[in-house]
């Protein structure tokens, strides 16, 4: 018997070749169903991350003055405020806050480091800045807490004046 011979004894089937096929299809669509369920289901509960929100800071920018001439431009007895949010917009206790740029100083020259209250702010009093030259330059404003993560994304300008 050759090839040719089997396929012409082969005869159409019009009822027959398909009905295992809605079945399967059948159970892959609840499979799947059931599986996309579970997952679904696993990532409502996860919880989406802290981040910090939103700083402001006050005031808005510093104004140091060379005094006698020698190319020092100087700033005392500053005093800076900073308020911290969460994602949320509610008031960030714990955060810590640290000002760095310009030579910022406390009054007893010890870097500028701070921890917000209960509303999310930190004042920073008596600061003292240096820079030499008239470019520009910047106060960094950086917060961090953990889970939070960390934000530098402030800046305050110092403006020669």
């Amino acid at each position: 018997m050759t090839a040719r011979s089997k396929v012409s004894r082969l005869r159409p089937d019009r009822e027959g070749g398909i009905e295992g096929l809605p079945l399967q299809l059948l159970i892959m669509v609840v499979v799947a169903g059931l599986g996309l369920t579970i997952i679904m289901g696993w990532m409502n509960s996860i919880a989406a991350p802290n981040a910090i929100g939103e700083i402001f800071v006050s005031p808005g920018e510093i104004i140091v003055f060379d005094v006698d001439g020698d190319g020092l431009y100087t700033s005392y007895d500053n005093t800076i405020s900073v308020i911290v949010t969460d994602q949320s917009g509610d008031r960030l206790e714990g955060a810590t806050v640290m000002l760095d740029g310009a030579n910022i100083r406390n009054a007893d020259g010890s870097p500028v480091r701070g921890v917000t209250d209960s509303n999310g702010q930190v004042v920073f009093l008596g600061l003292k800045l240096e820079k030499f030259g008239s470019g520009f330059t910047t106060v960094t404003v950086t917060v961090a807490k953990g889970n939070y993560g960390v934000d530098t994304g402030y800046e305050i300008p110092v403006i020669t004046g």
